[in-house]
């Protein structure tokens, strides 16, 4: 029990807690073990630098490293190696991985604000001016990665679930399928106080703040995604863009197609997705056909086995997509 070393009645106690859990600015809490001892999490300057290669959550593979290369520089004094490529959780949402700090960054730039998030990942705790913490935690709410739907989509019923999900009752707005989104944890709610954390914390914050602003929770059982009998990936459909390796062989320029596998650049399925983000679709496509031509090595592509490398879109490509 949180309460049995203080005077708070368990009450106060939930409401110390769970309002607390929105200044905990890095991952794992104060006192993280990701950060080095001289810098334990107390400051949001403390999350320059990481203290272990667990924390660096970053991901590298040739498409991954040609759009967000992970920051390799180190640092070393008396404490022990320090990484500055690290990115772990920072926000009230906890922006994690090298790819999300990416797509951030590239969201940010079509509202006209260009910081680099890849070579200094901490600014999403220290910058303010705009505040980014709360505007990353508030992106990856609202973004769809397919073939995940945005945590607001299920929130507010706006997700289409596959057949079996609905006949097992998760359908519409509730709580559970979020849990998928943040980190594919679906262990349910602990009996006890305050319970481990992962989506059982998730879910004792839910019905606080939910008995906070009076609102129901919904039914018990979707406020977890362990009961749920299919992922997100039994609606079948394409979730980002490659090369269209159909047609690399003709004379004519490359070209993108959306495939049924992930990537750095999402595509959003019309029957899926809001508008707002099926918008997007054109520009990451340009993008993806940028790459081929700035970087052929990335697809292990040449002029012999891709001759389209040989004709040249007559649109302008650059590396965002958006206009200089």
């Amino acid at each position: 029990m949180f309460s049995s070393n203080t005077d708070l009645t368990l009450e106060q106690s939930h409401e110390c807690f769970y309002r607390g859990g929105f200044y905990n600015w890095f991952e794992r809490g104060p006192n993280s073990t990701f950060l080095s001892r001289d810098s334990p999490g107390f400051n949001p300057s403390d999350g320059k630098r990481c203290a272990s290669e667990e924390a660096r959550y970053c991901k590298s593979d040739p498409i991954t490293d040609f759009w967000y290369q992970c920051n390799q520089d180190i640092d070393e004094d008396e404490n022990g190696v320090k990484f500055k490529g690290c990115y772990f959780g920072r926000g009230a949402l906890q922006l994690s991985w090298n790819y999300n700090y990416g797509l951030f960054q590239q969201f940010l730039l079509t509202k006209g604000i260009k910081v680099d998030l890849i070579e200094n990942p901490n600014l999403v705790i220290t910058k303010m001016d705009p505040p980014l913490a709360m505007m990353a935690s508030l992106w990856f709410y609202m973004t769809p990665q397919p073939p995940k739907p945005s945590m607001h989509q299920i929130v507010v019923g706006d997700w289409k679930p596959s057949s079996k999900n609905r006949r097992a009752g998760f359908q519409g707005a509730i709580f559970g399928p979020t849990s998928l989104i943040i980190n594919n944890e679906c262990g349910g709610e602990d009996s006890d106080e305050p319970g481990g954390p992962g989506e059982s914390r998730r879910i004792k914050a839910f019905k606080w703040f939910c008995k906070y602003f009076k609102v129901p929770v919904g039914p018990e059982r979707t406020l977890s995604c362990k009961g749920m009998l299919d992922g997100f990936e039994a609606i079948q459909h394409m979730y980002s863009w490659h090369p269209d390796w159909g047609n690399m062989w003709r004379s004519q320029s490359c070209d993108c197609a959306p495939a049924p596998y992930g990537g750095p650049l999402p595509y959003y399925d019309p029957k899926l997705y809001p508008h707002e983000f099926t918008k997007q679709n054109d520009r990451n496509r340009l993008r993806c056909v940028y790459s081929i031509y700035e970087s052929p090595d990335t697809f292990r592509i040449d002029v012999a086995n891709s001759p389209c490398l040989k004709h040249r879109p007559k649109i302008r490509l650059s590396r965002t997509g958006l206009k200089n």
